[in-house]
């Protein structure tokens, strides 16, 4: 190890145990509130097969990352001040934490839950034609579809062939979207430690909370409002998929812009 290893490394073991500190009490905290009860009624039951309980944590795990990626970034900002340094580690950190987002919420999720439902005897026509709902078997059913357009559309996964285009192309992009917010909002938790740099410790706290909290709820209500399914089940109305996934991004992108915008122009005043 050269000298600027060794030198590096304190320095490093001292940001990955802040961020850790910061993000891990929240992720287990969610994880655990999600499977007893939270957005899930009834909850499991103990009796529920071993891949069941692995489907639900993965399916969590993949909705939570991106979310806890604010308080990272938060973490960073505190460990490593402003540098150029803290810039480069926060993006290492959200291209990392984003790709394990997509990986597990395109590519994990979908075959534990068919090995979870092939456990319990269920096959579906969904896998018999097209494979699993990976992007590949969404990409074999979505061009099915477009080659061959039903008079109706339906979303019974016994009726993969008559799928709503604009639906298989949301599910196509939404996981690449979430690991985009995921990126985006470390960047903003780094900003809003950096603009709160000063705030006496329970202001800056409730603040940066309020900040973090408030953001992650308008941006899952966002993806609510703007997914393609509700409007297709109310009246079958075929809203862009596309759209559907990318427009909730444009909360964070903003706000983040506005954050670096507030935190150069305090940084301007404080030297002017």
């Amino acid at each position: 190890m050269s000298v600027a290893e060794r030198a590096a490394a304190p320095g490093a073991r001292r940001w990955i145990g802040a961020t850790a500190k910061a993000v891990l009490p929240w992720f287990l905290l969610i994880i655990v509130a999600l499977q007893f009860g939270g957005l899930r009624w009834p909850p499991w039951e103990w009796s529920q097969p071993f891949l069941s309980w692995m489907w639900s944590v993965t399916n969590g795990t993949a909705l939570v990352l991106p979310f806890l990626l604010f308080p990272a970034g938060v973490a960073l900002a505190k460990a490593l001040g402003h540098s150029r340094r803290a810039f480069r580690t926060a993006i290492g950190v959200g291209v990392l934490v984003a790709a394990c987002t997509y990986v597990l919420d395109a590519w994990v999720e979908p075959v534990v839950y068919h090995h979870a439902l092939a456990a319990q005897g269920t096959e579906t026509a969904h896998v018999e034609k097209f494979g699993l709902d990976t992007p590949v078997g969404i990409a074999r059913n979505l061009r099915y579809v477009e080659a061959n357009p039903p008079q109706q559309y339906h979303l019974s996964v016994e009726r993969p062939e008559q799928h709503p285009p604009n639906v298989l192309r949301w599910l196509l992009h939404q996981p690449v979207a979430m690991a985009a917010f995921g990126l985006t909002n470390v960047m903003l938790g780094m900003l809003a430690a950096q603009l709160t740099v000063g705030f006496r410790s329970p202001i800056r706290r409730n603040t940066l909370f309020a900040i973090g909290a408030g953001s992650g709820i308008a941006f899952f209500l966002l993806l609510i409002a703007t997914s393609p399914i509700p409007p297709f089940l109310r009246d079958g109305t075929l809203h862009s998929g596309v759209a559907g996934a990318w427009l909730p991004l444009s909360l964070p992108i903003g706000e983040t812009l506005l954050l670096y915008y507030l935190v150069g122009k305090r940084r301007y005043r404080r030297y002017v």
